[in-house]
């Protein structure tokens, strides 16, 4: 873990190092006569679809441009968790990740993106697991109002989808409503259109490739049907689309959602009568609000989804694991809101003597931020179920998780985190214990 840590401090500091040099007025001449920079200045604009360090390509006048992020996060538990999901990624003691674009622009028109995306989690020296995926697609700018992207990007879905870099949230995991209920970290092979309506209104609609119904778990709903971007599975396809409105000072309005057939009309062969093909159309939407005022952030989030023959989805999922009676129960309904809020105490120490040094590679006074933010957040992963299921093994999720902790950035691109979760699951442990707190520290940059 060490070594882990090491190279990550190591890659901070020299990506900080290559962005100081970017901007300091001894090396402004010499970079103007060679355009030589690997690492161009973060702009902190963002295009559709990408968070700011991925637009940096979008805001630059250079045909090529190398970004990226970098994560780590350790959690420690107070008492017993909740392993049900089977997805590590939920009940992990520490992660590491760390993703890299790379983006060339050929012309005005058209941006050809490449990303590598590697982590790793651990939960202590139990499990591990590494994952490694590629995000590349085509874009195509035809005009401000009307744009084509082809191949493996983000869906529009939620917030943290199109703003996963860490200094883009508080918390150093993402909520766990945009884990459990939306899928987070959500890149899929499609087609997406997009645009700006004016100054305030912007869009998207897409076609994405369908789920995999096999792989779905009860714990999490959806989200284990959308592992493996290049499933290529077109049994099914999934619409997704979103609205944005930016006409408000400082404020983000957005309405996002998704319908598909969740069953994707896999086909059942009984050994007694006819095939049965599952069919469960599903739909999930979200909406949130964010606002920017003095010091001050706000956020609201509230999502909700349906499923329809859930009982065929248990009979798919049974039929995987060779077991009449070991399906996945999956919720009929569920839902998931958080709200968050929070306050950089840092502007009442900008006139202090300690904020007016000099500029390192690690540290710029005027950009120091000292946030404290709290989220309250209620998920239910089984707000109604199939009425031949209730009595099945499940497992069900009926959360409320309070959030406080703390962000320090020594510079806009960098950042220090730590929370405390306290966790109320309605729903015991299929041990009978209730779950337990967390305490959670972590890292960032972006560049």
């Amino acid at each position: 873990m060490n070594r882990k840590l090491y190279w990550i401090f190591f890659t901070v500091m020299l990506v900080s190092t290559v962005s100081e040099a970017q901007t300091h007025p001894a090396h402004e001449d010499t970079l103007r006569r060679k355009d030589w920079r690997v690492i161009d200045s973060l702009t902190y604009q963002t295009q559709t679809g990408l968070p700011i360090a991925a637009s940096k390509i979008y805001f630059t006048d250079r045909k090529f441009a190398f970004s990226g992020f970098g994560e780590a996060a350790f959690i420690n538990y107070d008492g017993p968790k909740d392993r049900g999901s089977e997805d590590i990624e939920l009940y992990m003691t520490s992660l590491y990740r760390f993703v890299s674009y790379l983006a060339y622009k050929p012309k005005p028109w058209l941006v050809l993106y490449g990303e590598l995306f590697f982590e790793y989690f651990r939960d202590q020296d139990i499990e591990s697991d590494t994952e490694l995926f590629v995000e590349v697609f085509a874009d195509f700018l035809l005009d401000p109002r009307f744009n084509v992207r082809v191949g493996t990007h983000q869906v529009q879905i939620g917030y943290v989808n199109n703003h996963d870099e860490p200094i883009q949230f508080f918390s150093v995991n993402r909520p766990d409503v945009e884990r459990i209920i939306i899928p987070s970290q959500w890149i899929d092979l499609g087609i997406m259109t997009y645009g700006a309506i004016g100054e305030d209104w912007s869009w998207s609609l897409s076609a994405y490739q369908g789920l995999n119904a096999r792989s779905y778990n009860g714990g999490t709903w959806i989200r284990r049907g959308r592992d493996d971007e290049l499933r290529f599975n077109f049994n099914s396809m999934l619409l997704n689309s979103q609205i944005s409105y930016s006409g408000f000072q400082n404020t983000l309005i957005n309405v996002s959602g998704l319908y598909t057939d969740a069953g994707n009309n896999e086909e059942l062969t009984p050994m007694v009568g006819m095939p049965e093909r599952i069919n469960a159309p599903t739909y999930l939407l979200s909406s949130f609000v964010r606002n920017e005022w003095e010091n001050f952030t706000f956020m609201l989030l509230g999502t909700y989804g349906r499923m329809n023959n859930t009982d065929g989805i248990y009979r798919l999922t049974a039929a995987e694991q060779m077991d009449p009676f070991g399906g996945q129960v999956l919720g009929k309904e569920v839902f998931g809101y958080y709200l968050e809020v929070g306050y950089d105490l840092m502007p009442f120490f900008r006139n202090r003597d300690m904020l007016k040094g000099k500029s390192t590679f690690y540290y710029k006074p005027q950009e120091v931020m000292l946030p404290l933010f709290f989220r309250y957040e209620h998920l239910n992963t089984h707000a109604s179920v199939h009425p031949d299921l209730i009595d099945f093994e499940r497992f069900h999720s009926d959360l409320r998780v309070l959030t406080v902790g703390a962000n320090f950035n020594p510079r806009r691109n960098v950042v220090l985190k730590t929370n405390y979760q306290f966790r109320w699951n309605r729903q015991p442990l299929s041990t009978g214990e209730d779950e337990g707190n967390r305490f959670e520290f972590g890292f960032g940059f972006i560049f």
